[in-house]
């Protein structure tokens, strides 16, 4: 099997496994990219070569998959979590490719999510400093895979859905975190302060603590992924 057809051949399987979108990305590529730049140092393993990115879609009729404090984080993550590990286990005995499931966050030696599911192929980040897809627009959230071989990743196609957009996003924002004319990452943390003191409030002594449902109103004011709202491009699936 030539390499572009084994990259084929494994997104196929990551949206067997029950994957939204699925792409990868060259880790060498991914050290470059912005993010990797400020951020590390990163103890990959060394014989990591390629990033596989999985997504899986959280759609505005399925708030629960977003709803942190529940095994895992989220309903969402413990099944992108799920298909990590089947996935693990398929490409080492169908395939002979190790691979490392990596944890959420880049400070605990993950990678910079956005930035790899860009140079996989999957969408852009947009004006609201998501990702966006043509699929879902940012309704979605991301894990990877790294793999010890490398492959022919395809070139991703242009998608630009911001371009003359009124920003709705920009306006949906409770704290006004795109006033300056570009996302401010304080006044987000601040909303997601509130959400946590709203959540604590609401738990009731000897009950499980209440699930914390942190604003998400940048993502649903976003038109694509809305019915006849999909713009031109392609995610790689």
């Amino acid at each position: 099997m030539n390499k572009e057809n084994l990259c084929q051949t494994i997104i196929e399987q990551a949206r067997h496994f029950g994957a939204s979108l699925a792409g990868i990305a060259d880790l060498k590529a991914l050290r470059k990219s912005p993010s990797h730049k400020l951020g590390g140092p990163f103890a990959w393993p060394p014989e990591a070569q390629a990033v596989l990115v999985l997504a899986l879609l959280h759609p505005q009729t399925e708030p629960e998959l977003d709803w942190w404090g529940v095994e895992m984080g989220t309903a969402g993550n413990k099944k992108l979590h799920t298909i990590s590990i089947q996935l693990k286990q398929w490409l080492h005995e169908e395939l002979k490719i190790n691979s490392w499931v990596l944890p959420y966050q880049p400070e605990k030696n993950g990678i910079f999510l956005k930035d790899a599911a860009v140079l996989a192929g999957l969408g852009t980040i947009g004006a609201n400093n998501l990702l966006l897809v043509p699929e879902a627009g940012p309704k979605l959230r991301l894990r990877a895979l790294m793999l010890n071989v490398k492959l022919k990743v395809p070139r991703a196609t242009p998608f630009s859905p911001c371009q003359g957009c009124s920003k709705p996003c920009w306006q949906a924002c409770p704290r006004q975190a795109f006033q300056s004319g570009s996302y401010a990452l304080r006044r987000c943390q601040m909303q997601m302060h509130d959400d946590e003191a709203r959540a604590k409030a609401a738990s009731l002594p000897g009950q499980s603590r209440a699930l914390i449902t942190y604003c998400r109103a940048c993502e649903f004011a976003c038109p694509l992924g809305r019915p006849g709202n999909q713009q031109s491009g392609k995610a790689r699936t």
